[in-house]
């Protein structure tokens, strides 16, 4: 029988998973941590169904109805869906010495000039086995 108490994947998803980030290439730990939600978290689901519904307005009210999306707005729209996934991060520094916080503009900043980063919280984010219920 199947006991959705203790499959309760969009609970475990909310709480979150911490991974390694790996330098790209060669796979190797880098020592900095990031903890994301899952795609099945409730935060994420309404962040996704908010984000679905603004761009139906739009292609409703025909405001650039034909008008595809800038390379901009897709970095941006990838940049906020993994802003949106993070709960904090330890281990960063632009200098080796001193931590970056973890701050939406901070992190804003770090996927936009590092796109193997937003490639990463994205994957991990959407692996449902990182998110197994105990």
């Amino acid at each position: 029988m199947l006991n959705l108490q203790k499959t309760n994947y969009a609970e475990a998803a909310e709480a979150g998973y911490e991974f390694e980030l790996k330098k790209p290439g060669s796979g190797e730990g880098t020592g900095a941590f990031i903890k994301v939600r899952g795609d099945q978290s409730k935060i994420v689901r309404a962040w996704s169904r908010r984000k679905a519904t603004e761009f139906q307005m739009k292609t409703l009210k025909g405001k650039d109805k034909d008008k595809p999306m800038s390379m901009d707005e897709v970095e941006d729209f990838g940049v906020e869906q993994a802003i949106n996934r993070i709960i904090s991060w330890r281990g960063i520094s632009d200098d080796g010495v001193n931590e970056i916080p973890f701050t939406v503009e901070n992190a804003e900043r770090l996927l936009k000039d590092h796109p193997w980063i937003l490639e990463q919280v994205v994957e991990e984010a959407k692996e449902l086995l990182n998110f197994l219920p105990e």
